[in-house]
Order: structure tokens, then C-alpha cells, then sequence
């Protein structure tokens, strides 16, 4: 699936180098970190489709480091692969407890199967696409299209200090993801109104 971003984290640096080659190769966007605390730190800084996580690293591990994942509500829905060796049965059951969607063997799994892996992964989790068609207050004709931006590319953070928003691109009341609702305007055409939308809720920002 190119484009999509991943972030790599592994703290031997022949496999780093291994697994980063493999997905650029197959057209992803790749970050690499080689402990939890230097994940967390990308993470917070750029946005990432899905996260390749090792669970025995120095300073920060990866049970660790899927904690805090998975308890910030603007990285909890990033779905994140494990990377584990033989052995490793309780750390496995323990990171899927906390939220991890797969794992892997790392003796087993060549650069090509963790490719393979995270393409079925993001092919899985794709979230369906939105009906062209809503019915919300400020458009009672239903017709509108919903879009995710994209968190901290391009003019976000202006959008976020301009609106005011509290929790970024998160609803305050409900922490789901807001949509930019685009409104058709009848007399332009090309032209849309727009407005931050949490699906959850209904409520607009």
C-alpha cells in the first residue's frame, strides 16, 4: 500500500536497516527508532499509518512504550505489529491485552513477511468509505462529504491555534477523530462550506 508511513522500531541496527530497505522498496514511508522512548518522541511529532514495535529494547521497551500508545487517545488508533523471538509467549499475550493487532517471529519472519504483514494489516483495518450522504444540522439537504486531515502536515497546526480546538483533531467530549465535513454550496459550484465534525456525537467545532 505506498504512501502509507511507518515507523520501525528495533534496536539492532542491521534489522532496522534490513526492515527499512525492504518497505521503501515496496513503496512505504519509513521512520525508524531504535527504542520505545525514541518511538514515542516520532510519534508526537509526525503521524504514522501503523507501527512496528520490538519488545526487548534498552531504555524504554516495547510493552512499555505500547502502554503510552495506547493511552494517548491521539495515537491509540495507530495499529501497531509486534516483533518478538521464541519464548516470548507472556510479553505476546501481554502487548495483544493492551492492544496490538499481530505479531511476529522475528527468527521467522524475513524483511519480506513483516512487508507482507503490514500490507494485509492496513488492507484489514482500512475504515470504510464514508456514505456521500448526511443529514446534520447545518445540512439539511444531505448532501456533504467527511475527510481526515492529516495532524500536524501541512497548515494543521494553524487550523488547530485558528479554530481553538482543545484536543486537536480529537472530539473533547468523546475522543473520536474529527472529520472535516465539506457542505456543496448550491450557488458555487466547485465550492463547499465546512466545519470540524465529531461522527460520534454529531457535535461541530
Amino acid at each position: 500500500m505506498p504512501g502509507h508511513r511507518i515507523l520501525v522500531v528495533e534496536d539492532t541496527e542491521l534489522l532496522r536497516r534490513m526492515y527499512h530497505d525492504r518497505l521503501v522498496a515496496d513503496g512505504f514511508e519509513v521512520t525508524t527508532a531504535g527504542d520505545g522512548l525514541d518511538a514515542i518522541n516520532e510519534l508526537r511529532n509526525a503521524r504514522f499509518d501503523l507501527i512496528v514495535l520490538d519488545l526487548i529494547m534498552p531504555r524504554m521497551g516495547g510493552l512499555e512504550a505500547l502502554e503510552i500508545i495506547k493511552s494517548d487517545p491521539r495515537l491509540s488508533p495507530i495499529p501497531v505489529v509486534i516483533l518478538t523471538n521464541l519464548g516470548e509467549e507472556g510479553a505476546i499475550e501481554r502487548a495483544l491485552e493492551l492492544g496490538a493487532v499481530d505479531y511476529l517471529i522475528k527468527n521467522a519472519a524475513k524483511p519480506a513477511d513483516v512487508s507482507a504483514k503490514i500490507k494485509l494489516t492496513l488492507e484489514h483495518l482500512a475504515p470504510p468509505v464514508p456514505e456521500p450522504s448526511t443529514v446534520s444540522p447545518s445540512n439539511p439537504t444531505g448532501l456533504a462529504f467527511k475527510v481526515l486531515i492529516r495532524d500536524r502536515e501541512a497548515e494543521a497546526d494553524a487550523l488547530v491555534a485558528h479554530a481553538r480546538l482543545q484536543r486537536r483533531f480529537w472530539c473533547p467530549a468523546c475522543e473520536q477523530e474529527l472529520y472535516l465535513e465539506l457542505v456543496p454550496n448550491p450557488d458555487r459550484e466547485g465550492w463547499y462550506e465546512a466545519h470540524l465534525l465529531c461522527t460520534n456525537c454529531g457535535r461541530e467545532y
